[in-house]
């Protein structure tokens, strides 16, 4: 098996969702605090600057793709 673009903008969309959901379901299990309202932290966590990254890329190599894919 071949590892495509394709298949690097999949795993790349994952694991910039899972960065943005890991606090999120912290919070619902009660293992983390929730923030105050209004506080913003959650905008200056590198955990989220992390997943956004990856999420850009992400669409930007699946892009990529189905440009090569379309001609």
């Amino acid at each position: 098996m071949t590892l495509t673009l394709e298949h690097i903008a999949l795993g790349l969309g994952i694991v910039g969702f899972a960065c943005f959901a890991w606090p999120i379901i912290q919070r619902m299990n009660g293992k983390a605090e929730p923030e105050a309202p209004g506080s913003g932290k959650s905008l200056r966590s590198p955990l989220w600057w992390v997943g956004f990254i990856l999420t850009i890329a992400a669409i930007f190599l699946q892009r990529i793709a189905s440009q090569q894919m379309g001609g």
